[in-house]
């Protein structure tokens, strides 16, 4: 599952940027509560900062209406990530499970513009938060910056370089 989702956002990013270029391959199934397979759970509600949306299409002589994917990637302020689909229980509860959390703190959508010949890949700076040794609250521990494209492949893949090194393990 994984590596077809890192495919697909190759593909998005990689094209040449236009508009109205929408796919039927998605990230994730925009139905799941829980992206299987993801570093991190993110549920349908960022579907939208996902640009997976239902779509117009007309197939034989009928219109109908069917999830398609952009590359228009719009994760903003307040976006709050957890890497389980527990964090969604009672705060208490999900404490215990919750080992990484993500919070947006300023974006830049990642836009596709006709007549440009690049694809503005957008900026997302978000802290990073674990919870403390006791587990009654998160606590931030980092900031760190990456365009919307490298955020949507940290959702799926997880960590890498720099970033790996800030998340490291998380406290037990």
């Amino acid at each position: 599952m994984i590596s077809k989702a890192l495919t697909i956002l190759d593909d998005l990013i990689r094209d040449k940027p236009t508009r109205e270029k929408r796919g039927t391959d998605l990230l994730k199934d925009p139905a799941a509560e829980a992206t299987e397979g993801w570093y991190m759970c993110v549920p349908p509600c960022f579907n939208e900062a996902l640009d997976i949306k239902r779509t117009e299409r007309v197939e034989g002589k009928k219109k109908n209406l069917v999830w398609t994917q952009g590359s228009a990637f719009s994760f903003k302020q307040g976006d709050t990530v957890y890497d389980t689909a527990d964090a969604y229980k009672v705060w208490a509860e999900a404490l215990k499970s919750i080992s990484l959390c993500v919070q947006v703190k300023t974006a830049s959508s990642a836009e596709a513009s006709t007549g440009i010949p690049e694809r503005f890949s957008g900026s997302v700076t978000f802290l990073i938060l674990t919870p403390n040794k006791d587990r009654s609250k998160i606590v931030e521990r980092a900031e760190h910056t990456m365009s919307q494209d490298e955020f949507v492949r940290f959702l799926i893949a997880g960590p890498v370089g720099d970033l790996k090194n800030m998340i490291g393990k998380p406290q037990q």
